[in-house]
C-alpha cells in the first residue's frame, strides 16, 4: 500500500480515539485537517486500512459500521440499543478452545450499555 496523505489522516483520526467511531465521525475529524476531502475518499481509505490489517471493521446489526485502529484480536462489547462499541478487558473473558488449529477468534459480546440502561430506568 502506497503512502497517501489522506489515508494517513484517516488513520490518525481513528488511532487517536478508543470510541470505535463510525465513518461519519471519522469524516468530521479528517475534514478538520483536510477540509476538501470527500466522504468517498474516507470510505475508500478505511477499506484499504482494513484490508491491509492496519484497522478493523466492527459490525453491529442495525447500526452503522464501526472501526478500530487496534487491529489485533481483542474482545468487544456492543450495545444493541445505541450501537456503541467498547473494548473488553481480555482477562474478563474466559474461553477454552480445544480445537487443533485455531488461527483467529473474534469475540463480540452484545447487551445494553450503562448509558442506555440508565436512560431506560429513568423513563
Amino acid at each position: 500500500m502506497r503512502y497517501s496523505k489522506q489515508r494517513e489522516a484517516v488513520y490518525d483520526v481513528l488511532a487517536a480515539t478508543t470510541t470505535h467511531p463510525d465513518v461519519a465521525w471519522i469524516y468530521d475529524g479528517v475534514r478538520k485537517m483536510i477540509p476538501n476531502i470527500s466522504l468517498g475518499t474516507v470510505y475508500r481509505n478505511l477499506g484499504e486500512l482494513c484490508d491491509s490489517g492496519r484497522a478493523m471493521r466492527i459490525s453491529v446489526e442495525g447500526h452503522s459500521e464501526r472501526f478500530d485502529a487496534r487491529a489485533y484480536a481483542h474482545p468487544h462489547f456492543a450495545c444493541t440499543c445505541c450501537g456503541a462499541v467498547s473494548d473488553v478487558n481480555p482477562s474478563k473473558v474466559q474461553l477454552t478452545v480445544d480445537l487443533p488449529d485455531v488461527r483467529r477468534a473474534d469475540i463480540m459480546l452484545y447487551g445494553i450499555c450503562e448509558k442506555c440502561k440508565n436512560n431506560t430506568t429513568k423513563s
